[in-house]
Formats: structure tokens, sequence, C-alpha cells
């Protein structure tokens, strides 16, 4: 297990207590990340950041709980031996870890998802480890795909707990502890962010300074020093430097860096003039580069370091951006991903309004739609017919809507099983709202497991200080007319970072599409061989008319993620065959 994924590092430790084994990986300098401590009568390995580190130390010391050392795997131990499994709620940051008593063993994941853990547990033992490859490898198993999870990633068809596509490997979910000991195997969620929907009556007034205490906390506990913040010309990662940018400089005395792709021979793509006004504001050392990553170029190498295909994700693109911040010793990332999970999802907010009987906070968002967006009596009808609609009407429509083309669906997919997800996932009018805002927690993470890998193996970290739990936490407990005051996108984060982030960015409504780069790296000869050749066919998929329009170079930029994420698939089952 230890040497299956050399991409984790060299550096290799091991503690056997009692029936149980623990070992970490990683290599020595700014990436390494592991730590493994015995503490007493339990050994505990960890692998990735624990970001409040410092108060969990000061707690247990001031309970007379101290941990023997300073190390992330030593403080979980002391945690572990003070609360049990409980402590897991504690913990913030993006990590994998283990516990042991010798006899008992847990395994817990972070509550976003940002590492990974996988496991098996069978006959011979349990086994878990960060990485599919990894289990096989203790388990003994051969790497077979599992095509029913291959057709499932295509259509993204996916629940928290689909499996590793590595038949017979499971995927521990997202803030989740597996307990084995002579009872069997059995996991319980140790986070519940649906329990703190809005649960807060903090004023609008309040929430400036909140945001500002916990933001500035998120950046801060997510730098080491070699930082650089992934800067775009959108909101989200502006919003990151404008307040990591002032504590780098407070807590290393030097700036932030940061690091953007650029495009000049594209200006429907191109940001720089937004990048720039970003760095000057605050000081920050520009470093770009032109994008030149082939998104099908490797892709049997990734497809084998990932352990099967992941949809959507570009890796080729993030592969480049890291390797260009790890050549630069930038081994610190800060990313504005997953903003739109805290205050962006919107979707039936009026029906949810009306339904809990607001009647102030409802009548306004229908008089700015009408007054500031030109909406008719038609449309916001529509609007809360669609919030009050029940399941057993609104799964059928679905279905009917799935016979009429779509650019989303390309016509070489059957529309009814490229549906079936959607479908699936209608809930009740009155869990409709609940669901949407915690979009964020749903599914395996395949694309944040895919993206952690590659850092792993370009050797930059990315680190999203919008999904430090506290922050969210905090997004979540707002009440619907406070996290949404107006009717504009992200209108509640424009307010609070005007005077932070400069004014042009802030008054942007064209949000920018990267059809066009993507659309001039597509290459029809990888796609042809990958899907041309072998027997394995996806099911539900008609190949003859996705070759003929492949022939024809004629796939828009939906269309080819599609081919590509089905390419990706055809790589993986001719790895393993």
């Amino acid at each position: 297990m230890s040497t299956a994924a050399p991409h984790r590092g060299t550096r290799v430790a091991e503690v056997r207590s009692g029936r149980c084994v623990l070992g970490t990986t990683d290599d020595q300098g700014a990436l390494a990340e592991a730590s493994l401590a015995e503490e007493g009568d339990l050994v505990a390995a960890f692998a990735g950041r624990l970001d409040n580190i410092d108060d969990l130390r000061k707690a247990l010391e001031s309970d007379g709980s101290s941990p023997r050392d300073v190390t992330p795997a030593s403080v979980l131990a002391a945690l572990f031996r003070r609360s049990g499994d409980g402590a897991a709620a504690a913990l913030r940051g993006a990590f994998a870890a283990a516990v042991t008593d010798g006899e008992r063993l847990w395994v817990l994941r972070d509550q976003a998802g940002m590492r990974s853990v996988f496991y098996r547990d069978d006959q011979t033992g349990t086994y878990a480890a960060s990485e599919a490859k990894q289990v096989a490898a203790g388990a003994g198993i051969s790497r077979e795909p599992d095509e029913d999870v291959l057709t499932a990633v295509f259509f993204r068809d996916l629940d928290d707990d689909t499996p590793s596509a590595i038949h017979g490997v499971q995927r521990l979910p997202k803030a989740t502890v597996l307990l084995v000991d002579e009872e069997g195997s059995r996991t319980r969620r140790f986070w519940h962010p649906e329990r703190l929907l809005e649960t807060s009556d903090i004023a609008p007034a309040d929430v400036p300074a909140r945001f500002e205490t916990l933001m500035t906390q998120a950046c801060e506990r997510m730098m080491s020093g070699p930082d650089c913040v992934s800067l775009s010309g959108g909101i989200d990662s502006p919003a990151v430097a404008a307040f990591a940018a002032p504590a780098h400089e407070r807590l290393f005395g030097t700036p932030l860096a940061a690091l953007s792709a650029v495009y000049p021979d594209q200006p429907m793509v191109d940001e720089s003039a937004f990048i720039q006004l970003t760095a000057e504001r605050y000081g920050m050392p520009l470093h770009t580069y032109e994008r030149h990553a082939r998104p099908t170029a490797d892709l049997q190498r990734w497809v084998d370091l990932l352990d099967g295909p992941v949809p959507q994700i570009l890796v080729s693109d993030a592969a480049e951006h890291y390797g260009h911040a790890a050549r630069l010793g930038l081994t610190s990332t800060l990313t504005g991903e997953v903003a739109e999970y805290l205050f962006d999802l919107r979707g039936p907010l009026v029906a949810h309004l009306a339904r809990l009987g607001r009647i102030g906070p409802t009548f306004r968002h229908l008089r700015d739609q009408r007054r500031h967006h030109g909406v008719g009596s038609g449309a916001i009808a529509r609007q809360l017919l669609a919030g009050a609609v029940p399941g057993w009407i609104a799964r059928p429509w679905l279905r009917w809507q799935a016979r009429r083309p779509s650019a989303n669906t390309p016509p070489w997919i059957e529309a009814a099983r490229a549906t079936r997800p959607r479908v699936r996932s209608v809930v009740a009018p009155w869990e409709r709202w609940s669901a949407l805002q915690l979009g964020g927690f749903i599914g395996p993470g395949l694309t944040m497991e895919a993206d952690e890998i590659v850092q792993a193996v370009c050797g930059a970290r990315a680190r999203r200080p919008f999904a430090d739990v506290d922050l969210w936490e905090f997004f979540l407990s707002l009440r619907a007319e406070v996290k949404f005051p107006d009717t504009h996108g992200k209108g509640l984060m424009r307010t609070l970072l005007r005077g932070r982030v400069p004014d042009p960015i802030l008054d942007r409504r064209q949000k920018t599409v990267f059809d066009d780069s993507l659309q001039a790296r597509i290459e029809y000869e990888d796609l042809d061989r990958w899907l041309r050749s072998g027997d394995w066919r996806m099911p539900g998929v008609d190949y003859t008319l996705l070759l003929d329009r492949i022939d024809a170079r004629c796939l828009g930029v939906h269309e080819y993620i599609r081919a590509k994420d089905l390419a990706a698939a055809h790589a993986f089952v001719e790895l393993l065959s």
C-alpha cells in the first residue's frame, strides 16, 4: 500500500498496534503533510492539513489533555482519548486520518471532501487508504473496472455512496467516520450541515463584521508562506486576495503572489485587465502564463493515476496550473472555488419565502424583479408555481422534457438515461430549498479527489478559503432574505466586498465563458483513437452517430466535454483489461 502511489512520496512511516497497522507516505519539504503518532494506547495517522491545530492544542492543554507532540496526528490522538470519535467534529481542514487502539479502527474524511478515503472490508481484513489503488494493493485484488460505476460517472448519476471505479473498493463519504471492530464495520456522519440552515437571527447590519472575522480566519489558516492566489477576473478569487494579501504581509512579512492563465489571442476569454486591477490593488507580484494544455493528452496516464475517469474536470488544465506554481516555488495556491455554494444558490427563493410566510421579503423580491429586470407577471407566477409543484408531477414533466433536443445532452446520448439523475433528485416542494443550499455536500466529490491527486503529482497544493467549515456554517445559518438581499447574482457578496475589491470587478454583470479556449484545443484524433477501438461500449451511447460527428469535426464545447469523459472511460477499461 505504501508503494502503490509513488506520487504520494517515498518517505514511509509505519506503526503496528495490536491487530492494526497504520502508515503514512510523504516527502521532505513544503509538501510534507503526513504525520504518525503514538499517544499511550492510541496510534493516529494523519494526511493533509489541520487548519485549527493551534486552537485544538490550547483546548487540550487547558483541560490537562496535552498531546505529546505538536503534529496533527498527535493532536488527533489526544482528542480521541478525550472525546472518542466525537472529536472528528472539532477538526477543520483538508484531511484523511485514522486512529486505532489495536482492537478498533476509526477512519475519517474531512467535512467538504477535500481529501479522499477508500476502503475494502473482506474476510482477510479491512484496508483503508487515500487512493483506491492502495486499497487494491493491500487487499491483494487486481484492479478491474467496475462498469456500473463507469456508467454512473459518465451519466453523472452519483451519490454519497458511489464506490470507486475499481471493482470491490468503496469510497468513504464526506464528513464520515468508518468504525471497524469485532462486530464488523459501519459508518456514521460526524457533521450535519442540514441542522444549521437558517438558524441564525443575526441582523443584516452585523453580517459584514462577522464575515470579515471568518474570512480573515479562513485565509490565515490556509497559508503557510510560499503561497499564491489563483487569480481570475470574477468576484470569488479577488475576494480571497482582498483578505489573504494583507494577512500574508502580516504573518510572513512578504507580499502574496498571484498566478493566472491569460489568453491574449482570445479576447472574449482573456481577463488580464481585471486580474491586473486586483494584483495592483494589493501589491501582489503577478505571474501569468498562456494556456497550452491539451485536454486529451496523456489520457490513460491520468485515468491510471486517478483510478478512473472523472467527469467535467480538465485534468490537463489543473496540472498545467499547479506545475507553474511549483516551478515558481509557490507550493500553496489559494482559490475562490466553491464560493457559489455559499451565497449564489438562490433557485426557488421566492417560493421558499412565500411558503414560510415571509411576506415582506417575498414582496420586495417580486417588486425588484419587475422594476430592475423587467420580469413579467407570467414569469413571477411560474416561480411561485414551480416551488409548489409536487414530485409526482415534476418527474413526468422532466421525462417529457428529455425527448426534446438540448444543448446539454448531445444527440448521441440516450436522453432518457441522461435525464434520470435529475428526475431522481426531485424532492418534495418543502425540501427543495434545503436540497439546493446543501448542494455542495451532496455526492462523492470526484472532482475534488481528482484535483487533490493532480496536486500531489505536480507538487503544489490548492486551498479553498470558501470551503472553511466555520465560514460555510455561517452562510448556511443565514436566513434566506439575509443571504439574498436583492435580485442580483452574488448580491450579498458584492455588498460585503465593496471598498475591498475594485469596483469594475464588483460591477461586472457578464460572466467570462472559456468556450473559445477549449474549442481551440479539441484534438479529434485523440477522441477517434479512444472511441473507435476496443470492444467495450458505454450503454446509452450511439457510437455510430458520435464517430460521424467526430469525423465531421463539428463538436461544440459541451458535446466535446462529454466525448472527452467517454474517451477517459475507454482509456480506463483498456488500461485494466
